[in-house]
């Protein structure tokens, strides 16, 4: 994706308006935080956890082998993605399962921003493979954000749910594995969308295994339960097909950066949409946990998000 900065005028006018791309990723960034919220209404009406990320990967895989199919994409993978890209979208489903999970315990804005811990996760892994340098910031970042963690769980109080967060946390783990073996294993290429639907495509497979394996199939019984989910769902297929867009045209870096804005935005709309309060002290271990996660970002390429796997969150 990299090298298709600058093609056609409609490339070439969004990088002469940069504020319009860094508004365009805010708004994806709330597009992904909105499709997390909806998803409360199918868990209230029934649904299971892998039934939700099985319909969430369907819509996803479909929607991008349709653009593919209309933008006239080739699924063409070299030797190395054959088997890499399959192997990190075991991951992809890894990551979705335990990150939903923590809905079933926690407020979905608290278990969006213990999610969105997972950047600290892949700096703490490039600093310890030497990919990038543990600086002053990381030295501040890393208790500020656990400590700001800490007060908006508002662990001693009756909302905690020690299950929940951890949940959480593996599923922020796993997306850091998803972005760091992402690094590691695939080649550098200009188009990654072909490898993207490879992905996609094995966490749906190996998410439809699970389901079917453990008898996890449970549609929501409501009306409402069916628009959160497929609302859900559409707006993670949505939201990961346009910043495969923007971010072959404005690069890596800016994408992830004005994505930390998802946490701030799921806790909006989960007030407004869902009726969730958090506590004073909560919302003021919410902004610290955010802060450190600005404070902490990549400062060079080494361990950065790739533009297409850095979609996969919400």
């Amino acid at each position: 994706m990299e090298g298709s900065t600058g093609e056609g005028p409609r490339t070439a006018w969004l990088v002469a308006h940069p504020w319009l791309a860094t508004a365009a990723i805010a708004l994806i960034a709330t597009t992904f935080a909105l499709g997390s919220t909806m998803v409360r209404f199918a868990y209230d009406a029934g649904a299971g956890t892998l039934t939700i990320v099985v319909t969430r990967m369907t819509v996803a895989v479909v929607g991008l082998a349709v653009a593919n199919a209309a933008l006239g994409v080739k699924l063409r993978l070299d030797r190395r993605e054959r088997w890499a890209a399959p192997f990190i979208g075991l991951f992809m489903a890894g990551y979705s399962a335990a990150f939903y999970m923590g809905f079933e315990y926690m407020p979905v804005g608290l278990t969006v921003l213990t999610f969105y811990t997972y950047p600290l996760m892949t700096g703490l892994v490039a600093w310890a493979t030497g990919q990038e340098r543990f600086g002053l910031a990381g030295v501040i970042a890393l208790p500020m954000a656990f400590v700001g963690l800490l007060v908006a769980l508002d662990v001693s109080g009756s909302r905690f749910s020690l299950i929940g967060a951890g949940w959480a946390l593996l599923g922020g783990a796993g997306f850091a594995a998803v972005l760091v073996l992402s690094a590691w294993l695939l080649p550098k290429r200009s188009d990654t969308r072909p490898r993207t639907l490879a992905m996609l495509a094995t966490a749906w497979a190996a998410a439809l295994a699970a389901s079917l394996l453990a008898r996890d199939i449970w549609f929501p019984t409501t009306a409402l339960g069916w628009f959160g989910l497929m609302t859900s769902a559409l707006c993670y297929s949505v939201a990961m097909t346009a910043i495969l867009y923007v971010a072959s045209v404005m690069g890596a870096t800016r994408v992830a950066v004005v994505m930390n804005a998802e946490p701030i935005a799921s806790l909006v709309l989960t007030f407004l949409v869902l009726g969730e309060r958090l506590h004073p002290m909560q919302l003021v271990g919410a902004a610290i946990v955010i802060a450190a996660i600005f404070l902490f970002r990549p400062r060079r390429g080494g361990m950065a998000p790739r533009p297409v796997e850095s979609a996969a969150s919400g």
